[in-house]
């Protein structure tokens, strides 16, 4: 592919609509600085003091992010926000970004806004501090969400699945009420990326990653162990035939897997040199596929444009990357 063909892909991005249905949380990175530290008069405790703090969108709201960046013509988050402070940060955010918010439900009682708060001390990473591990969706905010998707459903091109959190939207209930959403609207592409459901979502297109598939395949995994080619190709197989729908399953620097079918094409990634910070890279790759799918490319093409988004968003340290298209297209042959 070629500057010339991707800048094709981008002009017709720039007229798809696309949700975003799942766990908006938001990202903290707060840069500490000890040379300003004092004694706690109250605790008798060395302070932590903030240089600098910073905040992005993640999860669900990262795949938005990278949605904007990339330049869909319309986002759409559909998601669940507590009453407090982080959703305002993280709506105002979004609505930096020109991502439509109408469609977040705010639930005041056992709900937090999901928050991980990721303190770094000389340039490293400390233990990290999170909120909204133990939310419970009321089933009026519930369907609220569901209904708030389904009449924005027959204006949309594409909506993408986001399942980051065990204790987020994603009940079995509404996994259950969602699936029958999507049976009722075959004209519009679903792509789900889920941690801990996979299976869940009958009807829908999957993007997810080798460790994810061989694990929903039952192979035996040692911890940290690095995935094989014969074992990503093994789960891709099985997982195509079991779901019967196109998979797209991520291999890291291998790149991705494309099943469907009695098929699997492969699509090489970027070769990256130097540091790299691979947060959100998922997110990214998922942002760039979905684009290109919901602007009629074909699904290698949209692989492509995924794994050179995630090459950009790799090199940006300390944060949930995005690509911009010019940045891209700095990676294409003329």
């Amino acid at each position: 592919m070629n500057k010339k063909e991707m800048c094709k892909v981008f002009k017709r991005i720039k007229k798809v609509k696309i949700a975003v249905l799942g766990d908006f949380c938001l990202d903290a990175y707060w840069e500490i600085d000890t040379l300003a530290a004092e004694i706690s008069v109250e605790t008798g405790l060395p302070t932590q003091p903030v240089r600098e703090h910073r905040y992005s969108p993640g999860g669900a709201g990262n795949v938005a992010a990278n949605l904007a960046t990339l330049g869909v013509g319309e986002v759409h988050a559909f998601g669940v926000l507590g009453q407090d402070l982080f959703a305002q940060e993280t709506c105002r955010i979004l609505q930096q970004l020109s991502i439509q918010c109408e469609g977040l439900q705010y639930q005041k009682k056992e709900w937090q806004t999901c928050v991980y708060i990721k303190r770094i001390v000389a340039g490293k990473e400390r233990n990290r501090i999170d909120f909204g591990n133990f939310n419970h969706l009321q089933t009026a905010v519930a369907t609220g969400l569901l209904q708030s998707l389904q009449k924005k459903l027959p204006e949309l091109d594409a909506v993408i699945i986001n399942q980051q959190l065990v204790r987020g939207i994603h009940t079995r209930d509404f996994r259950r009420q969602l699936v029958a959403l999507v049976e009722k609207n075959p004209q519009v592409t679903f792509i789900t990326d889920s941690r801990d459901f996979g299976d869940d979502f009958h009807g829908t297109m999957r993007k997810i990653n080798d460790r994810e598939a061989c694990i929903l395949c039952g192979f035996e995994l040692p911890v940290d162990s690095e995935i094989s080619y014969d074992q990503a190709m093994a789960a891709t197989k099985q997982l195509t035939q079991r779901w019967r729908e196109m998979i797209f399953v991520t291999c890291g620097a291998a790149g991705v897997l494309i099943g469907d079918g009695g098929s699997v094409q492969e699509v090489p990634a970027e070769k990256i040199s130097g540091p790299v910070d691979t947060v959100g890279a998922g997110d990214t790759l998922l942002a760039g596929l979905t684009a290109a799918l919901a602007a009629g490319a074909a699904p290698v093409t949209a692989a492509k444009l995924g794994t050179l988004a995630a090459a950009v968003s790799v090199r940006k340290l300390y944060q949930c990357g995005a690509a911009t298209p010019q940045e891209i297209l700095q990676l294409l042959p003329e």
